[in-house]
């Protein structure tokens, strides 16, 4: 849900997931106690963690941060990333996509979302039939499925060594993800699973600098001309797509809702 949305929705969301969340909260607090840790504070019940009275430290990129509805107490310190280094490893873009043509886009589900092979086989289906080339991060079912030939893929890839040489990032916005393609300043499509992927998908689409997408729901026609106006729009920033494109000439044109496949 978008932070700007009214205050009144969201005591409505806060109280819906506290009732939702409240013997799992209550529980992990029992084991926290038990490990002969501060007990949570029950005032605070959106908080899984006891904070630092001396200094606590996170990391989340400053353009991205909420310090707009929330400022942080003195004993709390932010960095824009906590990215992994591996300068060790290196990367070059394989021979099967070198020599096509189009832009250079990167995959990636994490780990989890690549056990999905429903979902997965449903995405990569969507984006074969797409001019640009993919870098492919398949996951732990790696071998379970086949890439079209706009595609190249492992079980794991070097993110940080491809992230610069890419022109877009589609995600599922894990932290790691989200925060190291922001890093390298690359635009992105966030399509989120579970857990802070829906904070993140939210936050940068409310900020203006990417796009978030149900990856159950999104559209063949609709997906690939959303990865088109990103590419032509990364710079300057991106603004929501619903600006760019006349949905009900587009439906026209393209011969009515019934063509938009999932």
């Amino acid at each position: 849900m978008p932070t700007i949305d009214s205050e009144i929705e969201w005591k409505e969301y806060r109280k819906t997931f506290w009732t939702s969340m409240h013997d799992l909260w209550s529980d992990f607090n029992d084991y926290v106690v038990s490990r002969g840790v501060e007990p949570l504070d029950p005032k605070k019940n959106n908080k899984w963690c006891n904070g630092s009275q001396f200094l606590n430290i996170y990391g989340f990129p400053l353009e991205l941060d909420y310090l707009d509805i929330r400022p942080l107490d003195k004993n709390w310190i932010r960095f824009d990333n906590l990215m992994r280094s591996e300068v060790k490893e290196k990367f070059e873009i394989p021979p099967e996509l070198s020599d096509k043509s189009g832009k250079l886009i990167y995959f990636s589900m994490g780990s989890m979302g690549g056990t999905n092979l429903d979902l997965i086989s449903r995405l990569i289906s969507i984006l074969g039939k797409s001019e640009h080339r993919y870098v492919v991060s398949k996951g732990p079912c790696h071998d379970e499925y086949d890439l079209p030939p706009n595609m190249w893929g492992e079980r794991t890839v070097p993110q940080i060594q491809v992230l610069p040489i890419v022109d877009l990032v589609i995600t599922h916005g894990g932290n790691n993800s989200f925060t190291e393609t922001f890093y390298f300043g690359k635009p992105l499509i966030v399509m989120p699973l579970y857990i802070d992927q829906y904070d993140n998908a939210q936050r940068v689409e409310d900020k203006g600098l990417g796009i978030r997408l149900d990856p159950y729901l999104c559209l063949d026609l609709l997906n690939i001309l959303i990865i088109r106006f990103i590419i032509s729009m990364s710079n300057p920033p991106i603004v929501p797509i619903e600006k760019y494109i006349n949905f009900p000439d587009l439906l026209l044109n393209s011969g009515g809702i019934s063509n938009f496949s999932k």
